[in-house]
């Protein structure tokens, strides 16, 4: 009897029994079916005896044609012999009509000879498939896997034979009944040889422990399993033998077979517990969670494939059979099985496609281990899955509509530019990030740990710039508005204003509404660093390297005129050709470009970089416009000061003190300048207090000593106020080795006192020993300098011996003039 497949229990139980009170009658149908059994034997037996008679007859009947025609070729023989006339045919008689209906008859008994002779045959060979089929169903009763596999090679070479002597010509209805019974015969044992021989070494499997460990101290399952094994083997060679014959009479023999057969029987096993598991309506199906039936697959393989090395290999080698590697061939076989899964979950890909760069995570990481601890050396499958277009798009819009959401999520936050940290947790060179610097960082460090994995270097591309760009772009944009809206409100309204927190400013009582508008610039600032900074870290890492040096490579490839940095105006253009340039570069092979390149040690992030270092270069420049403008302010009253010249040594001050005009102002510039060493890193500080300086230095020069009159007293204050003020922008510098003032800060203003705080006919004994003081009083050098008839080089040169070597002739000359207690000398 033919074993039943598994599927046909289960269609015969859903069929029969379809509730758990029909499973009481289960005892008469089975008595009904063994009755129903017996007389199906008896009616079998009756018509083997029946069939075996008419083989009897049919003998006879061939054996008496024969005979007759024996007598018949003995007649005709003797009707030739009489013929007197050789010129005649022997054929041709006076009485041609008689001999003629000989002839006739004749040739009507060779025909039916001929046919009883092919009937004999054709029963012959009926008789032999017969008894051949019968022979593999009492072996297949007996488990003798030798006679099945006899009884199989036999069939399949009378089916050979039987297709050898026929042609498409001559096969008439019984030839052809015949050859279709014989081929049904053949396909027959077919399925029942290789369906016991499946099921016995699919049994051994699951008694030796798999899918768990395999226990290979059990000898009986060895024993099993190599005996279905060598069985499959053994069927593979007969296919092979009569691959023609069967490829044209039984392609169900050869469907789908596209390698060993037992090892296809090894890998359905694997198909069938995916099935049952990850494909049905069980709790384990889940979509996104594909690391659970890789992780099932995995620990199947990892099972198994030491079985295989250890066992499987050797007895496959002793088949007569090309070589092959039994692991990496079983590894290859289930490919298809994942492949399958794949395609069962395609539908809920599309609608959800952050779970694609799950699926691609977990699915990259599945053949990572298959190629390093297996030895895997197939095509890949996730190649195959990511060469989707429809999913490929899918997970590039699902990761570039979540970034986005996220991100506007974040910037429309009151407190998005908000600093993360404290002051005191990061040093002063230190990019501090605002919230939505970090969220957009993590972002962008996110979404690539995702498309890492994605094995093409083009697609890679496209998801940096369909994704990771546009949010740099979006921060940019933000800013700039930020910017732009600050510029339409003047300082000096942003001073008056009792606004807390205006124009987006976080409110923080302990700060004015300019220190709170200096904070929200200095944010932005720290936002674009932070950007800026990690941009530089990830041009410089591994994977960023090796996409820079693909674009290097396809902009080569296309033409010296073509610039790789613009690589994201073509990238949604690319096509085969293109993938085939990005991702056959070596990784990291920039070497075959021509060295004048500029492009060649930048990166992928280069004009990303570029354009947020002039956005912070922006805010910088409008944070030194802001603090100068409104250091300037302050200074109001200093530069309205007009008792210069009538300034007496000693008296409303001690030893030069500040100018009580200059102290509040000079308090407030402290303050400011130590809330700004906290707000910017030391480079920004430090050219904000160089800007400031400049400004300061300017200011003095233009608007105080050179707009007011001075006697030696008001100028030795003014030289001071301006140590005071030059002490001030030192000492709140971040390191201890710049807070000591130095010689090139107020530069001009310092030459400005030294000018207007020369005595003008002697030097007393402690301006002499003043380190700053002019050497000589005025009446040695000052008249020079005044002649407007003295050469200008010659004058700076004097000048330069004085020690002013900031200031021009013509603004010592100025100075000069407003010294009222020596001008008269001059007019003299």
């Amino acid at each position: 009897m033919t074993d039943t497949s598994s599927d046909d229990v289960q269609r015969f139980l859903d069929g029969h029994f379809t509730s758990l009170e029909s499973l009481e009658l289960v005892e008469d149908f089975l008595r009904d079916e063994e009755r129903t059994h017996a007389s199906l034997e008896k009616e079998l037996d009756a018509t083997h005896r029946h069939t075996q008679a008419m083989f009897a007859e049919a003998g006879r009947v061939a054996d008496k044609v024969n005979a007759e025609s024996l007598k018949l070729i003995d007649l005709h023989s003797k009707v030739v012999g009489f013929a007197a006339d050789e010129s005649v045919s022997a054929w041709q008689f006076r009485d041609g009509t008689e001999i003629m209906k000989l002839v006739a008859s004749l040739a009507a008994r060779l025909r039916e000879h001929q046919k009883l002779s092919q009937a004999r045959a054709a029963v012959d060979v009926l008789v032999d498939v017969e008894q051949t089929k019968a022979m593999a169903t009492q072996c297949l009763a007996e488990k003798d896997s030798q006679g099945v596999l006899a009884a199989y090679t036999h069939a399949a070479s009378v089916l050979n034979k039987s297709y050898s002597t026929t042609t498409e010509a001559s096969l008439r209805p019984p030839q052809h009944h015949l050859l279709e019974h014989i081929t049904q015969t053949v396909l027959g044992i077919w399925k029942d040889a290789e369906g016991a021989a499946a099921k016995a070494q699919s049994e051994a499997l699951v008694r030796l422990g798999w899918p768990g460990k395999i226990d290979m101290s059990m000898a009986t399952a060895i024993e099993t399993f190599d005996a279905g094994f060598s069985m499959l083997v053994s069927l593979d060679c007969v296919n092979r033998e009569y691959k023609g014959v069967l490829a044209r009479c039984c392609p169900e023999v050869l469907a789908n077979k596209k390698s060993a057969l037992p090892l296809e029987h090894l890998a359905k096993a694997v198909d069938i517990r995916m099935r049952y598991h990850f494909e049905s309506s069980r709790a384990t199906n889940r979509v996104d969670k594909p690391e659970w039936w890789l992780s099932q697959v995995l620990s199947m393989v990892r099972n198994l494939v030491p079985f295989m090395e250890a066992h499987v290999q050797q007895i496959y080698e002793q088949a007569p059979l090309p070589h092959l590697d039994t692991r990496n061939e079983f590894l290859r076989l289930i490919q298809p099985v994942i492949q399958r899964k794949l395609a069962h979950d395609r539908p809920e890909y599309l609608k959800s496609g952050l779970v694609i760069s799950h699926v691609t995570r977990e699915l990259a990481n599945f053949e990572q281990t298959l190629r390093d601890v297996y030895f895997f050396d197939g095509p890949s499958t996730l190649e195959r899955f990511l060469s989707d277009s429809d999913v490929f798009a899918a997970w590039v819009e699902a990761e570039r509509a979540n970034a986005m959401a996220a991100y506007m999520e974040a910037v429309n936050d009151p407190g998005a530019f908000d600093l993360v940290y404290d002051d005191d947790m990061l040093g002063i060179d230190d990019a501090k990030p605002s919230r939505i610097a970090e969220k957009v960082v993590l972002l962008i460090e996110d979404m690539a740990e995702r498309y890492s994995a994605a094995p093409s270097r083009m697609q890679r591309l496209q998801l940096l710039a369909t994704t990771q760009f546009p949010l740099i772009i979006a921060l940019v944009e933000d800013v700039e508005e930020e910017i732009d809206e600050f510029n339409r409100i003047t300082l000096a309204f942003i001073r008056e204003s009792n606004i807390p927190g205006a124009f987006g400013a976080s409110a923080n009582p302990g700060q004015t509404p300019f220190m709170s508008q200096l904070a929200r610039l200095a944010a932005w600032f720290q936002t674009i660093w932070y950007v800026e900074e990690a941009a530089r870290d990830w041009s410089n890492s591994p994977m960023y390297v090796d996409l820079w040096a693909a674009v290097c490579q396809h902009a080569h490839a296309l033409g010296k005129e073509v610039d790789p940095r613009d690589w994201r105006d073509s990238c949604d253009d690319w096509r085969a050709k293109d993938r085939d340039l990005l991702d056959g570069t070596p990784p990291a092979q920039t070497g075959s470009a021509d060295s004048d390149d500029d492009w060649i040690d930048g990166g992928i992030w280069e004009r990303t970089i570029g354009t947020l270092g002039k956005l912070k270069q922006r805010v910088l420049d409008l944070i030194i416009k802001a603090v100068s403008n409104d250091t300037v302010a302050q200074l109001r009253a200093f530069r309205k000061k007009n008792t210069w010249a009538t300034s007496n040594d000693g008296k409303g001050s001690v030893g030069f003190g500040v100018s009580v005009e200059l102290s509040g102002a000079l308090s407030g510039l402290a303050q400011l300048i130590s809330s700004l060493a906290n707000m910017l890193p030391f480079t920004a500080f430090t050219r904000l207090l160089r800007s400031l300086s400049v400004e300061i230095d300017t200011f003095i020069t233009e608007r105080v000593a050179c707009a007011h009159s001075f006697n030696c007293s008001g100028g030795k204050r003014l030289a001071a106020d301006v140590e005071a003020i030059a002490r001030v922008l030192a000492s709140s510098a971040p390191r201890a080795d710049l807070r000591r003032p130095h010689q090139r800060t107020l530069s001009k203003a310092r030459e400005c006192g030294l000018v207007l705080s020369c005595n003008v006919d002697s030097m007393s004994p402690s301006a002499e020993s003043a380190r700053n003081a002019i050497p000589l009083a005025l009446n040695e050098w000052a008249h020079a300098i005044a002649d407007t008839s003295t050469d200008a080089q010659e004058a700076q040169l004097v000048l330069k011996k004085l020690g002013i070597s900031h200031l021009s002739v013509k603004e010592v000359r100025k100075l000069l003039g407003n010294r009222v207690d020596f001008s008269d000398n001059l007019s003299d």
